[in-house]
């Protein structure tokens, strides 16, 4: 018999963490480096791209590495978090594992991967100019916020996609609007004043504005701005939550 669920130990989701990792990188010869060279060839391309646009920036790179990091991040999370019940049935099926283990681990996974290459993507930054200040450990919380937000998201959406598989294939097809309707390239000045609101009703946005804060212009976030991303990252693992929950009696069977 299935065991009730409950939230797994840290052993189970340390286990199947390394796990993903290691199937991740198997046969590859640069391993976790890939994860560092992905957002850099983005930059380059955006550099040859938007240069001349933002010629009088300052750092322009620096600008858009902070928000390539942070939506590499995001963009693996969720979409692994969303696959990890179907990637994984055949174990949830023949072993004894609670099921919510699965999209948690996922998200431990990608947070591992995460701390690997911030050395060198920090590395980076200084050579374009990053200064360090007490405003940069607010990344961490940062993170911490967008790694929450992505689990809640991914455990909702997940869930949902065990019994529509089509929802895997709506969040790919939704990944590259949402990556330009993000300010990662591009500055909010480079909009039109009267399209602000509908960039601001991307969660997305928030998140990458506090980061440029505390690593682009060297300030904390306003209190709003902590507000709407401690709100949004709220609701949004509530929701994921009470939807896996309501979902997981029939998640075993169809997966």
């Amino acid at each position: 018999m299935i065991m009730a669920q409950k939230i797994p130990s840290y052993y189970i989701i340390a286990s199947l963490a390394r796990r993903n990792i290691k199937l991740r990188y198997k046969s590859t010869v640069l391993g976790y480096l890939w994860s560092f060279l992905t957002p850099l060839m983005y930059l380059l391309i955006f550099n040859f791209v938007f240069s001349q646009a933002f010629q009088g920036m300052r750092s322009y790179s620096l600008y858009v590495l902070s928000g390539l990091v942070m939506w590499q991040y995001f963009s693996n999370a969720s979409n692994q978090c969303i696959q990890s019940l179907l990637s994984n049935a055949g174990i949830i099926k023949t072993i004894n594992v609670p099921v919510v283990a699965f999209p948690i681990a996922t998200m431990y996974t990608e947070l591992i991967n995460m701390g690997l290459i911030l050395v060198p993507f920090f590395s980076l930054m200084f050579f374009f100019g990053l200064q360090l200040s007490v405003h940069t450990i607010g990344v961490f919380v940062i993170i911490a916020l967008l790694s929450l937000f992505s689990l809640g998201l991914g455990m909702l959406l997940g869930s949902l996609n065990v019994y529509l598989r089509d929802i895997s294939i709506l969040w790919n097809a939704l990944n590259p609007a949402l990556f330009y309707m993000t300010p990662i390239a591009y500055t909010l000045d480079f909009v039109p004043e009267k399209y602000h609101f509908i960039l601001k009703l991307n969660p997305l946005y928030h998140y990458f504005a506090a980061v440029r804060d505390v690593l682009y212009y060297n300030q904390w976030p306003s209190l709003q701005t902590w507000g709407i991303m401690i709100g949004i990252t709220g609701a949004t693992c509530v929701l994921g939550w009470g939807i896996f929950k309501k979902l997981e009696p029939g998640l075993i069977s169809n997966v």
